[in-house]
């Protein structure tokens, strides 16, 4: 079976998760540090290991007001070349509040030394549940 895979692209960092076999349940997976002008396409390979990817799920850093800027350009730019290099469907998802939702786990969590090291991974995980929880109902 396939997995659905959650990114949070970010300028420096990708938050990786990963959905159950059942589309049910998202997990953290890993944090991809970029290198300059890369898109951490082969390190993201490498994280997802054997995984049999069914697709992928960006989110989009849509303004409060509901508008696009200039990261929504670059994430739009990155969702196409994902799509490009793993042959894959890759779709947006609103990520307003993502991060703030990821940094207060981890202030609850008490994981505030750890915090850089994982916030984005967590915002990926927050990201890909929330798709799953639209889209994949029973």
């Amino acid at each position: 079976m396939s997995v659905l895979v959650g990114i949070d692209f970010g300028e420096s960092r990708i938050g990786v998760a990963v959905s159950d076999e059942h589309k049910k349940v998202a997990f953290p997976l890993g944090v991809i540090v970029r290198e300059k002008g890369s898109f951490g396409f082969k390190k993201l390979k490498n994280l997802l290991g054997d995984r049999v990817v069914e697709g992928f799920v960006v989110g989009l850093p849509i303004r409060t007001n509901g508008t696009l800027g200039v990261e929504a350009e670059k994430t739009e730019e990155y969702i196409e070349s994902l799509s490009v290099y793993f042959h894959k469907k890759a779709v947006s998802w609103d990520e307003r509040y993502t991060t703030m939702i990821a940094a207060n786990v981890l202030t609850e969590g008490g994981r505030l030394k750890d915090r850089n090291k994982v916030i984005d991974k967590i915002a990926a995980q927050i990201i890909l549940q929330s798709y799953l929880d639209r889209t994949h109902k029973p």
